[in-house]
């Protein structure tokens, strides 16, 4: 459960907490995202009204074919964009989801990383909507695994900056003395026969995935790794936890892990769950 306080009503209201992580603050992304492919109109248009006097000299056939181009592209743009929305506010099962995932990743994110400077809103505020976005695609596929499948991979900033075990190798060797959430996420691993690994980089997160070869990934970080580690892992599906950072970035972070929990009840099939 959250509990969340409201001072003007003195009042603490509890929420149910579900297997959705912050959808609502997905709107962002989604508004520049479409404001985006508006301008990658528009651009396009004026491109092609400079270079069509050209073109008709050369050849009345070619402007002809070139304008045709541009009249599909366009409608590509419209289509995609409907579905995009479809998806993320509806999580409707479409069979295009995984590929409307690729191409927020690959393409349109950083397009929209770039109007977002633009309009001087924060990096950080734009990963964070976009992986709630992300998470909403991940949600409309309603696929399910075997739990030798799925991977956890968590970021070594979890560990407890004090502690001297050295888990990184081996999470295994953590001493369970809950002064950090890597013994319940052990206990949670353990419960539901998950792999789960810690990263400690790029690279590592790299070996770690080719070495285990999961067909899902659920992935602690904070908003800039997670999104790199979104973009580099397609077309791996990743369900992404933005992680707590309440003594800064890098330090003692923290992670709800009953999301975690609930992520794998939903993505587990119902006979691999040990109760």
């Amino acid at each position: 459960m959250l509990s969340v306080w409201v001072p003007e009503l003195d009042l603490r209201i509890v929420l149910p907490m579900d297997f959705r992580i912050n959808t609502k603050e997905k709107n962002l992304f989604l508004i520049l995202s479409t404001i985006s492919l508006i301008l990658m109109m528009v651009v396009t248009t004026l491109l092609w009204w400079l270079i069509s006097p050209r073109l008709h000299e050369i050849s009345s056939v070619l402007a002809g074919l070139s304008l045709t181009a541009l009249r599909v592209f366009f409608l590509i743009l419209l289509v995609g964009t409907v579905v995009v929305l479809l998806i993320s506010y509806t999580e409707y099962n479409l069979l295009v989801a995984r590929f409307a995932i690729g191409a927020y990743i690959k393409i349109l994110f950083p397009i929209t990383l770039l109007l977002g400077r633009l309009l001087g809103i924060s990096k950080e505020k734009i990963r964070e909507s976009f992986v709630c976005v992300n998470n909403s695609f991940i949600n409309a596929l309603k696929k399910k695994f075997k739990s030798s499948n799925l991977l956890i991979l968590l970021p070594h900033c979890l560990q407890n900056i004090e502690c001297d075990i050295r888990i990184t190798t081996d999470i295994n060797k953590c001493r369970k003395c809950g002064k950090c959430n890597i013994a319940e996420l052990c206990a949670i691993s353990d419960r539901y026969k998950v792999k789960m690994a810690i990263a400690t980089g790029g690279t590592l997160a790299r070996k770690i995935i080719i070495d285990n070869k999961p067909k899902f990934i659920i992935a602690v970080a904070c908003d800039r790794d997670l999104v790199e580690g979104l973009r580099e892992v397609f077309p791996i599906p990743v369900y992404g936890v933005l992680n707590i950072r309440p003594e800064g970035p890098c330090v003692n972070t923290q992670v709800a892990t009953k999301k975690i929990q609930q992520a794998l009840d939903a993505l587990i099939l119902n006979e691999q769950k040990e109760r």
